[in-house]
């Protein structure tokens, strides 16, 4: 996307012009290619078992929510985020794995200035529906992580999105579009939910901390460090949750 990169700056989204080595996102849905692919960016980035790549994989992945947020919100613009259309930056061993991702189809569409709201939910649902929902849907039935945690590794990064990023801006559809996001839109626009996924991760936040309702297993890496905003206080002597791997306490309250 050419025009966005150079004259908007989306490349600091991890928008590229142009990937070395990408696969196409839409492959992610075939079970084959899924679990060679988890296992190989397990490999790649010290991962010690399938759900904690998973999880990584989707905090990476959360990048597609942000540029098609951003484009909607500030722009008024929105980008094919189709499964098919989304190029999506490989692994590689010895590198911190924080991929780009390029759109083949470059067109954007800009809101005709009618019916904002109808036009929003259309963009909501493409990306979440459409986009999000499935590859969190395959990641659970494959590996067993549960879709709370990797909701949550979404809802992380539009809240950034909206809270930091663009918390100084002057349009008035972006803090509308933020409540509307997590407090109005309907569960069927993420997929099959009766209730939307993401306003259970949103709360007031404590000493400008918001913290998580789910471990990312982030600390299963070889750094071995927890997010400074982890829910799990309670660390045994090895460093690992009480609960293990199993779903803790805290995630079942959300169940």
């Amino acid at each position: 996307m050419a025009k966005l990169l150079t004259k908007t700056g989306l490349q600091k989204y991890r928008l590229a012009a142009n990937l070395k080595n990408s696969f196409n996102v839409a492959d992610l849905l075939e079970e084959q290619y899924l679990k060679l692919f988890i296992a190989n960016l397990a490999d790649s980035i010290g991962a010690p078992n399938e759900k904690a790549a998973a999880s990584i994989f989707i905090k990476r992945y959360a990048f597609v929510a942000v540029l098609s947020l951003y484009a909607m919100s500030v722009w008024n613009k929105k980008i094919n985020v189709s499964l098919s259309n989304i190029e999506m930056e490989s692994p590689e061993k010895g590198n911190d794995w924080l991929p780009s991702f390029l759109l083949m189809d470059e067109k954007e569409q800009d809101w005709n200035g009618n019916a904002r709201a109808e036009w929003r939910k259309d963009i909501i649902n493409e990306l979440f529906a459409k986009n999000i929902f499935p590859i969190i849907d395959k990641l659970e039935k494959t590996f067993g992580i549960s879709k709370l945690i990797l909701w949550e590794n979404i809802a992380v990064y539009i809240f950034w999105l909206y809270e930091s990023e663009l918390k100084d801006s002057k349009n008035s559809s972006v803090q509308s579009d933020f409540r509307y996001l997590i407090f109005e839109a309907e569960g069927a626009l993420f997929g099959r939910y009766k209730g939307n996924p993401l306003q259970k991760y949103y709360a007031e936040k404590i000493d400008n901390v918001r913290m998580r309702k789910t471990c990312c297993f982030s600390y299963q890496l070889a750094a071995g460090k927890r997010c400074k905003t982890c829910p799990c206080l309670q660390i045994t002597k090895d460093g690992r949750c009480q609960d293990g791997e199993s779903i803790c306490s805290t995630i079942r309250s959300l169940a």
